[in-house]
């Protein structure tokens, strides 16, 4: 469902552990969609699925660097997708670029260097929180 938010309601609902995908940017409001998720393989199988899903949610440590992560990009108007899972949180830019936050670091995938937009913009907070791995995606 497609809103406009404000960024303490956009931050309200980071804190609730809600999944969240930012498509534009109205003067002061932001636009807001629920992210829709992607099951593969039969649908059948939806069962077995359920049995085997993780439990838990992200850590409140993780929840905190999510919004802080939030209100910079948001501050400086980029488009992104917020997904929680359990014990982490992924922050995605497009289909190859997303950061995903660990129980103990921070991982980044897609970008070359901190120094890449968006990256940049949120780079300190990443580093504050533990150690940035970069990764290579896969081939």
């Amino acid at each position: 469902m497609v809103e406009e938010v404000t960024v303490e309601e956009l931050i309200n609902r980071v804190m609730e552990g809600n999944n969240l995908e930012i498509i534009d940017y109205r003067g002061d409001l932001i636009v807001v969609d629920s992210v829709k998720g992607i099951v593969k393989g039969d649908v059948g199988d939806l069962g077995e699925l359920k049995k085997r899903r993780p439990r838990g949610g992200p850590t409140k440590r993780q929840v905190e660097l999510i919004a802080a992560i939030v209100r910079a990009l948001v501050k400086s108007r980029v488009k992104f997708k917020v997904v929680f899972g359990p014990r982490e949180a992924t922050v995605r830019f497009d289909e190859d670029r997303y950061v995903r936050v660990t129980e103990s670091d921070s991982r980044v995938v897609g970008f070359n260097s901190s120094s890449e937009e968006p990256l940049s913009i949120i780079y300190g907070e990443l580093s504050g929180y533990g150690k940035v791995l970069f990764l290579k995606p896969l081939k």
